[in-house]
């Protein structure tokens, strides 16, 4: 038995994520040969079913266990995979005053990331220690509503940059070009490769990306350093502007197929 959790794939028994887990839903799903998520499931459903041996797709469990912008570049430096290079700050009170204070060294310009923005809303490029005090009372008021940590990364100035697209074992290559913020619903246009080479550069990256992680449902952005990609972040719940909402559908079906086919 298939149990969908996933609007968009037809199970044998299929549910609405956020409906109430009766132990009726659990005794189908001990039952079940796989389980088919939407990429909003939440950890504790995801881990749930995964607890019980069931095979599940899409694969998520380095993204739970490396949760928010600072796990991934945990996970980015254990893996050992290129990035730009980052100052976490998992509390504001690890760069003010504590018992353990060390002098942290600012680099300017540099962008500022929170934890858990998307779609650029919680990044911003901060030209000066002006701009900077002004930015940490924004994290400051993050932190009031309980959301803790952001990240100082060194800026790359490039006309460019690359988004992947995962989709089982399918991967996608965009380059986008457009201002500080180059994603598309910000401040971005799409653009064919700029430069001869940098698309496979990007694909053997995003193949080794996926080696290591097991993600087979995941939009990767990438950055260039004289022509050297670096992974910036990844999102598991992305816009399909650029690959387009047929072709993502399309294209998810034929990989969640597959995946049942092999297990």
């Amino acid at each position: 038995m298939i149990i969908s959790f996933f609007p968009g794939f037809e199970g044998d028994e299929n549910f609405f994520q956020f409906e109430p887990i009766t132990p009726e839903i659990f005794e189908k799903l001990r039952n079940a040969k796989a389980v088919i998520f939407p990429p909003t499931v939440s950890p504790e459903l995801y881990y749930s079913v995964k607890n019980m041996g069931i095979p599940v797709f899409p694969e998520y469990d380095l993204r739970f266990r490396y949760p928010g912008k600072l796990g991934q570049h945990l996970l980015l430096s254990t893996l050992k995979l290129p990035r730009p290079f980052s100052i976490l700050i998992p509390r504001l009170c690890g760069i003010e005053e504590n018992p353990y204070a060390r002098k942290l060294e600012i680099f300017y310009p540099f962008v500022l990331k929170g934890n858990y923005g998307d779609e650029g809303t919680e990044v911003f490029l901060v030209k000066s220690p002006e701009e900077f005090r002004e930015k940490l009372k924004l994290v400051k008021s993050w932190e009031r509503s309980g959301r803790f940590g952001f990240i100082i990364q060194e800026y790359i100035d490039t006309p460019f940059d690359a988004r992947a697209i995962v989709i089982g074992k399918k991967v996608f290559v965009f380059f986008r070009e457009g201002g500080f913020k180059k994603n598309i619903v910000r401040e971005g246009n799409p653009i064919p490769c700029p430069k001869k080479g940098l698309k496979k550069r990007v694909k053997d990256l995003v193949d080794k990306f996926v080696e290591l992680t097991g993600f087979n449902l995941v939009a990767i952005d990438i950055l260039f350093k004289k022509d050297r990609p670096l992974i910036n972040e990844f999102n598991f719940v992305f816009g399909r502007r650029l690959i387009g909402e047929k072709k993502y559908e399309q294209y998810l079906k034929k990989a969640i197929k597959e995946f049942l086919s092999n297990i």
